[in-house]
């Protein structure tokens, strides 16, 4: 008998029971110990797996693409366990405690939260293993969205997922906790065609060329110079008729750019963002965009006690004068590192060297319950508290601009991608995308006040979890979460033996997806908070 107890990863907190020679583990729903397919991206849909052997217990990595550690040491290949060893899928992934010839608990999942609009701060027991009702189901008539009043004392929450991203390593002059984290397949930007505006005018009838024999030669040259002329009138009227033709296509294709740009279509008007001192020029709505936040986006990081490092893995952004909204899932992950001594700051866009204290707050209480959100996947929105006052915070879009939205719409992820990461001097990147899809939490065609989930095209990866996600007024509409991925497995040669082997490459899509910004004001209600 076996028994292994989640620590780290989206499912952190369950304990699983096997008397079986293998135990398979990995992102496949066909393994024995299944990680969740959307969060846990550091492990293979075929990890590692598990083995009974004649001296004991031992665990093989089946070619996974990040690697399979044991105590933070990576194996190269079979490698016995000791009662209490570690297994990691991937640097930063999921993780599993092993334990056998011990009472072993019967297989099941973590402790159930209680649902309610925005998230709940429980007590310690409750959050790490201590009893906790079952989630009711909301009453008739009554909103599943109530605000909660959280419990005094230091806040703790349900073990949570791994966040996404994983910055480089840089020496900071701080003491917390480093920790890395699943990296999210980069996905390409969707191309706009370009329109070509113009015309060609035909080519001048021809002369005839056979003159009568009748005709003589001065006549004839008469005749074809009043011809050349004739047609040489009729030839400059097309053109000028072409060129104001083209001036007026010009012009509208401007007007519909200057009305998209400026927040018109559909009967929105667009309102300048807060701070902004640059032009009026509605073609550059990403440019405004980044200069009327840069100092409201917060790389979140954790260092390691008795370190100088920091590593970066989730994006946050400022809500209130100390509040930075962000991911469930980030949230969760800070919680989780924070109990064993690691440190949270926040570390501002275009700021090096400023470092902000900062503390896990909230989590919503429906993330990772299936009753609510197809997979678990839903309400993945989370809240931590600066220890100061922040100069400044996003405006959030009101719930009559959240409920206008539609497919085509254009919006703007600004974050901190971890192939772009640099925890010593962050720099947040700005992406264009599209609004490809809007449904409820189940992937169902909802009406507007229901459609709380987006999919969309902008260009991000690991890092980018929980970053705003800006309508092209300024106005954020959501935070970034995840991103829809798959697998394949490939033959490979290795150049130096010729030998072959099946590997598994995780293959990215050109999906994201990310939660609607009025749960972000239900958040800061269940804290007694109010948001501008």
């Amino acid at each position: 008998m076996i028994r292994l107890s989640q620590e780290f990863g989206a499912h952190a907190g369950r304990q699983l029971s096997f008397d079986q020679e293998t135990v398979r583990i990995g992102r496949s729903p066909e393994c024995d110990v299944a990680f969740d397919p959307n969060i846990d991206l550091d492990a293979s849909g075929r990890h590692c797996e598990i083995l009974r052997e004649a001296e004991g217990w031992a665990v093989a990595d089946l070619g996974s693409r990040n690697g399979t550690f044991v105590n933070s040491k990576r194996i190269t290949s079979r490698l016995t366990l000791k009662s209490g060893d570690i297994v990691e899928c991937g640097r930063g992934g999921p993780r599993l405690r092993v334990q056998f010839d011990s009472p072993v608990a019967k297989t099941g999942v973590g402790p159930a939260v209680s649902p309610f609009g925005g998230g709940v701060a429980v007590s310690p027991a409750a959050a790490f293993g201590g009893p906790v009702a079952a989630p009711p189901s909301p009453a008739a008539g009554v909103s599943p969205f109530a605000p909660a009043s959280p419990l005094p004392g230091p806040f703790a929450l349900p073990p949570g997922a791994a966040a996404e991203g994983r910055g480089a390593t840089v020496a900071m002059p701080v003491s917390a906790l480093p920790m890395g984290a699943a990296s999210s397949p980069v996905v390409q930007p969707v191309v706009q065609p370009v329109v070509q505006l113009g015309a060609s005018a035909s080519a001048p009838p021809a002369v005839g060329s056979s003159p009568s024999p009748g005709i003589g030669k001065k006549t004839m040259a008469l005749m074809i110079d009043q011809a050349l002329e004739k047609q040489s009138k009729k030839t400059r009227g097309l053109k000028w008729l072409v060129a104001f033709l083209t001036l007026t296509m010009l012009g509208a294709a401007g007007t519909v750019g200057w009305l998209y740009y400026d927040g018109q279509i559909g009967g929105r008007r667009a309102e300048a963002p807060r701070g902004t001192s640059v032009g009026s020029d509605p073609t550059n709505a990403g440019a405004r965009i980044a200069e009327a936040n840069a100092s409201n986006l917060y790389l979140l990081a954790l260092v390691a006690a008795g370190q100088n490092v920091a590593r970066g893995f989730c994006t946050g952004f400022a809500v209130s004068d100390t509040l930075v909204a962000t991911n469930a899932h980030c949230v969760l992950r800070a919680n989780t590192e924070v109990r064993r001594g690691a440190r949270l700051i926040l570390l501002r866009n275009r700021a090096p060297g400023v470092q902000i204290a900062a503390t896990p707050r909230y989590a919503d209480a429906r993330f990772q319950n299936t009753r609510f959100s197809r997979g678990g996947s839903g309400y993945d929105v989370g809240l931590v508290q600066a220890s100061e006052r922040l100069p400044g915070h996003v405006r959030l879009a009101t719930q009559a601009e959240l409920e206008a939205l539609h497919e085509g719409d254009g919006v703007f992820v600004y974050g901190f991608p971890g192939l772009t990461m640099n925890e010593a001097s962050p720099v947040a990147t700005i992406t264009l995308g599209l609004l490809n899809r809007l449904t409820d939490f189940f992937d169902n065609a909802a009406a507007a006040p229901q459609t709380m989930k987006f999919l969309h095209s902008a260009q991000t990866s690991g890092g980018s979890s929980g970053s705003p996600m800006f309508l092209p007024n300024g106005a954020v509409i959501g935070l970034n979460a995840g991103s829809l991925a798959d697998e394949e497995t490939q033959i490979v040669t290795d150049p130096s033996n010729g030998q072959r082997r099946e590997v598994e490459v995780n293959r990215g899509s050109n999906f994201k997806y990310g939660m609607r910004a009025d749960l972000i004001r239900q958040a800061a209600a269940s804290l007694g908070a109010q948001l501008p």
